[in-house]
C-alpha cells in the first residue's frame, strides 16, 4: 500500500523524522541554555533563606516591591525588542537588522529610565515605598540596565553563542547574589544594599554583552527596519506589562492591604510555587529562535504540538512533587517568623498555573512565529487585567491565600483566549484526552498533599516522595532525547530536510 504523502508534499515518515529531530533540539542542545538561565533561579533560591534571615521580613518585603517596580520597567524599557531581535534574525538580513534593534534597545530603555527617574516623587509615595530614591533608584537603574541585556542576550541565543551566554548569566546570577549578600554583611542590612549588589552585577552584565553582540551604527536609512522591529516589538509591551501583572502586581497590592511582612510570606511561597513557571518562562525564550527557523506548515505544527506534550507529561510528575515537598522547602526558605507550614496551598495554587502556562506558551509561539503581536499582546493585557480584579476582590478576603487563586485562575483564562487566536493561526491539534486526564490527577494531587501531615515521619515520606517525582521528571526528559536521537538514525536513508526545516 503506497504511503500517503503530507499535506506539504513530504512524506510522512520523513515528516515524522524532521519533526522527531527538531523535537530533540528542543529539549537537547537548547535545554542547556534553559539550564544555564536557570540557574540564575537555582542560585536566587540558595540565598534567599540567608537573604530573609539577614533583612528580615519588613525589609525583604521592600526589597520584593522594588523587584516589581524592577519588572515592570524591563517590561516597558525592553519594549519588546529582545523578542524582535530574535525574529528579525531569522529572516534575510538578519544578522545586521539585528544588532540594530540593539542599538535601538540601548535609546529606549535610557529614555524610559530619564523620564521615570526624573517622575519618581510623585509616583513612587502612592505605592507605598515612600520617598523616591535609594533601594528603589536603584531598582529603577537596574531595570533599564536588563533591558539592555536581555536584548542583547536575544542575538546571543539567536548566534548559539553557548559561552557568551553562560558568562552573562553567571554575572546575572553567582556574581549579583554574592555581591547583595557581601553589602548585606559588610555594609548595611537594608533593601538599598543589596539592590546596589544586583545593580553593580548587571553593569558587568551589560558590558560583556553589548561586546559580544556588538550593536550596529543606525542610520537614516534604517528607519524602515527599525520601525518594523519596533512595531513587532511594541506590540508586546502590553503582554509584558500584563506578565507583570500576573507575576508581580499582586504584592504590590498585598504590600497595599496587609502590609510588608504580608508581602515577604506571599513573595516566599510564591518564589517557590512559581519556580515551574520561571522554568517554562526561559524555556519558552530559548525555544523561540528555533521555532523562528522552522518551516512554516506541518512541520512547525507537528514540533509545536509534541513539545506542548511533552511539557505536560515532564510538569505532571514535576508539579505533584513540587506540592508533596513544599513543606520541606518552605521550612529552609525561610525562618519561622514566616509561618512556612500555613503556605503551602499558596505553594499549590501558584504551581498548578503551570499547566496553563505551558499550553499559553505553545500558542504564544504560534502567533510570535506568525508575526500576530498584536493578539499575544491584546489577550495577555486583558488577562493581566482580570488578575488585578481578582487581587483587589480576593486578597481583603482570602489574604496571600486570594493572590494565589487569582495567579491560577488569570493564567486559565489566558490559555483559553491566546488558543482562539492560535487556533485561527492553525495552531497544533488538541492534546490527546488521555494527557488532559494526567494533568487533572496531577492537580487533584498537588492540591490534596497540602492536607497531608507536615511532622515526624509524615516529613520524612513527603521528601521520598519528592525525590521519586524529581526522578521521573529525569527518566522522561531522558527518553524525549534518546526517542529523537534513534527516530533521527532510523530516518538517515530518507532524503535530507531542506535547511529551512530545521
Amino acid at each position: 500500500m503506497t504511503e500517503r504523502p503530507g499535506p506539504a508534499g513530504e512524506p510522512p515518515a520523513q515528516l515524522e523524522a524532521d519533526a522527531d529531530r527538531a523535537l530533540r533540539g528542543l529539549f537537547g542542545r537548547d535545554a542547556v541554555y534553559v539550564v544555564v538561565w536557570a540557574s540564575q533561579l537555582v542560585v536566587t533560591a540558595l540565598c534567599t533563606p540567608l537573604i530573609t534571615r539577614l533583612l528580615g521580613p519588613a525589609r525583604f518585603g521592600t526589597v520584593a516591591a522594588c523587584i516589581a517596580v524592577m519588572q515592570v520597567l524591563v517590561a516597558i524599557g525592553g519594549a519588546g525588542l529582545q523578542t524582535a531581535v530574535q525574529w528579525r534574525h531569522a529572516r534575510p538580513d538578519g544578522e545586521r537588522e539585528a544588532r540594530r534593534l540593539i542599538t535601538l534597545a540601548i535609546g529606549v530603555a535610557a529614555l524610559v529610565a530619564v523620564v521615570v527617574d526624573t517622575t519618581g516623587r510623585w509616583w513612587c509615595p502612592p505605592l507605598g515605598l515612600g520617598h523616591y530614591g535609594g533601594a528603589v533608584r536603584y531598582a529603577v537603574i537596574w531595570a533599564a540596565l536588563t533591558a539592555v541585556s536581555n536584548a542583547a542576550l536575544g542575538l546571543i541565543r539567536s548566534r548559539d553563542r553557548l559561552g557568551a551566554f553562560f558568562v552573562v548569566g553567571l554575572l546575572q546570577s553567582v556574581v549579583a547574589q554574592t555581591l547583595s549578600l557581601v553589602l548585606l554583611l559588610l555594609v548595611a542590612r537594608t533593601a538599598a544594599a543589596f539592590l546596589l549588589g544586583q545593580l553593580v552585577a548587571q553593569a558587568a552584565a551589560v558590558v560583556v554583552a553589548l561586546a559580544v553582540a556588538r550593536p550596529a551604527a543606525v542610520h537614516r536609512r534604517d528607519a524602515g527596519a527599525l520601525a518594523a522591529g519596533l512595531r513587532y516589538g511594541l506590540a508586546l509591551v502590553p503582554a509584558a506589562l500584563a506578565v507583570f501583572a500576573l507575576q508581580a502586581a499582586d504584592r504590590l497590592i498585598v504590600q497595599h492591604d496587609l502590609g510588608a511582612t504580608a508581602v515577604a510570606r506571599y513573595a516566599v511561597a510564591n518564589n517557590v510555587g512559581s519556580l515551574p513557571i520561571l522554568l517554562l518562562g526561559v524555556l519558552n525564550a530559548m525555544w523561540l529562535p528555533r521555532i523562528f527557523r522552522t518551516a512554516e506548515g506541518p512541520l512547525r505544527r507537528a514540533v509545536l504540538a509534541r513539545s506542548r506534550d511533552a511539557l505536560y507529561r515532564l510538569l505532571v510528575p514535576a508539579i505533584a512533587g513540587l506540592s508533596v515537598g513544599a513543606p520541606l522547602v518552605l521550612r529552609v526558605w525561610a525562618p519561622a517568623a514566616y509561618r512556612p507550614d500555613g503556605l503551602q496551598l499558596v505553594v499549590a495554587l501558584v504551581g498548578l498555573a503551570a499547566f496553563p502556562v505551558a499550553g499559553m506558551y505553545t500558542c504564544q509561539r504560534v502567533l510570535l512565529a506568525a508575526g500576530d503581536t498584536l493578539s499575544v499582546g491584546v489577550h495577555t493585557l486583558v488577562a493581566g487585567a482580570v488578575n488585578i480584579v481578582l487581587n483587589i476582590a480576593l486578597v481583603p478576603a482570602l489574604g496571600i491565600r486570594g493572590s494565589a487563586l487569582a495567579v491560577l485562575a488569570s493564567y486559565g483564562l489566558l490559555h483559553a483566549l491566546l488558543a482562539l487566536a492560535a487556533r485561527r493561526a492553525q495552531g497544533p491539534p488538541l492534546p490527546r484526552a488521555g494527557l488532559v486526564g494526567e494533568v487533572c490527577l496531577a492537580a487533584a494531587a498537588a492540591l490534596v498533599a497540602t492536607r497531608l501531615p507536615v511532622g515526624g515521619a509524615f516529613l520524612a515520606a513527603r521528601l521520598v516522595v519528592a525525590l521519586a517525582c524529581v526522578a521521573v521528571v529525569i527518566v522522561l526528559m531522558r527518553r524525549i532525547v534518546v526517542a529523537g536521537r534513534d527516530t533521527a538514525g532510523a530516518a538517515e536513508a530518507a532524503p535530507a530536510p531542506s535547511p529551512e526545516a530545521v
